[in-house]
């Protein structure tokens, strides 16, 4: 029930031991204790004609009628139920020990919790525990989580920002640092994140570099984290506050001038750093469109206009198509196959071999050996020449065809 105050109450009675009165004759120019009503409490206060007294809380019955000694606030005994003789007044009163009062300064000191009310005064400021608004909707509104503890919020959330010039220094962050730390100029610049024993886990900075030059970001030990090129930015979340260090992790925003959609990647920089897991880059895109090499110390050249192939450089492509120096010579020699003994010379278009005789000296001179050790045959339509004594060893042959002739000297 109800706590219930009326002005003017009192009646005379008797007290039950220390449990309750029983109410009796009402006195002249007051109400009695049915104005409280049934099963209603009330502040009540009793004295009786040797001076004892008691101040407390009732609860008003009508059967009797009886006012039961629920809590007693102060009393003749110390604080305690009071035993009372003989006839004792009762009566509504406004204890002490419950009433609200102004101090000197005309303020008020909360006594307790307020449990139930309707606050009709003005607007509660945000310093003493209020909104500093009257409504909840539009501008300035009061901002409400529900019941998984998350904000919806009708419009943008507007995100504090700084912007610092940089000058090649170091600027550290604070817990209250803005969430968005913009560089700006043309040098580097080094952010100190704050000392992560005053954040919380999951307090982020974004921080981006507006600068011709660089951003390094580094922990509270100046222990570096991330290093940001111009143009590029970095989100970086406090995990852990253990030390002031902390731990952070981060990811890393493409610069400005790289776009990209669900297919595409379009940069038009400079990759300096980069394991490429993809599928082969083709050679118009400045790859080989190859996977693997059959083996070690191959050549890479193009088969077709759209195809490149790793392998023995060919002859076609500016190779050999051998992989020995002697099979290589081999490539570009005409064959030897039955021309033991011959020179190479050429017939003003192409390079074969020849007997040695043939060759003319540009110097005027020439030089043969003195004994011939193998079968030779001139050739038809030639003469042959040998200077000095000329020896055939024993079993060659020395063949001189119809119409040529050999002349020694």
């Amino acid at each position: 029930m109800a706590l219930v105050l009326k002005d003017r109450v009192q009646q005379q009675g008797s007290a039950n031991t220390t449990v309750s009165f029983t109410l009796t004759a009402t006195v002249p120019g007051f109400q009695d204790f049915t104005s409280i009503g049934e099963g209603n409490t009330t502040f009540y206060a009793a004295t009786d004609v040797s001076g004892k007294w008691e101040a407390g809380i009732g609860t008003y019955s009508t059967a009797g009628p009886t006012l039961t000694r629920d809590t007693i606030l102060s009393s003749s005994n110390s604080g305690s139920a009071e035993t009372f003789s003989g006839t004792v007044n009762i009566f509504v009163t406004y204890p002490s020990e419950k009433s609200v009062n102004l101090d000197a300064s005309g303020n008020v000191s909360a006594l307790g919790t307020i449990t139930s009310g309707t606050w009709q005064g003005a607007t509660v400021g945000v310093s003493y525990g209020g909104t500093g608004v009257t409504s909840s909707s539009g501008p300035n509104s009061v901002v409400l989580r529900d019941a998984n503890g998350n904000v919806t919020g009708v419009n943008n959330a507007i995100i504090g920002t700084t912007f610092i010039p940089a000058t090649g220094g170091t600027t550290t962050l604070v817990a209250s640092s803005t969430q968005i730390q913009a560089v700006v100029g043309a040098a580097d610049q080094t952010i100190r994140l704050p000392d992560a024993t005053t954040l919380q886990v999951g307090q982020f900075f974004s921080i981006s570099c507006a600068s011709s030059g660089t951003v390094t970001v580094e922990d509270y030990s100046g222990t570096p984290i991330e290093t940001i090129t111009q143009g590029g930015a970095s989100q970086v979340v406090c995990t852990s506050t253990g030390t002031v260090a902390g731990s952070w992790g981060y990811r890393v925003f493409a610069a400005s001038n790289v776009t990209w959609g669900n297919a595409n990647l379009d940069y038009n920089g400079t990759i300096t750093s980069a394991v490429w897991q993809g599928t082969p880059i083709a050679y118009n895109y400045g790859g080989t469109g190859l996977t693997t090499f059959a083996g070690a110390n191959n050549a890479l050249y193009s088969t077709s206009a759209s195809t490149l192939t790793a392998g023995t450089l060919p002859i076609a492509a500016g190779g050999t198509g051998q992989v020995t120096a002697n099979d290589a010579l081999n490539t570009f020699l005409p064959t030897q196959t039955g021309n033991t003994g011959k020179v190479l010379g050429t017939d003003g278009t192409n390079t074969l071999w020849q007997n040695a005789g043939s060759i003319i000296s540009a110097e005027g001179l020439w030089e043969n050996a003195n004994t011939i050790t193998q079968d030779y045959a001139i050739s038809s339509g030639n003469n042959a020449m040998s200077a000095g004594d000329i020896t055939v060893a024993l079993g060659v042959t020395v063949t001189v065809p119809l119409g040529s002739n050999w002349v020694i000297i």
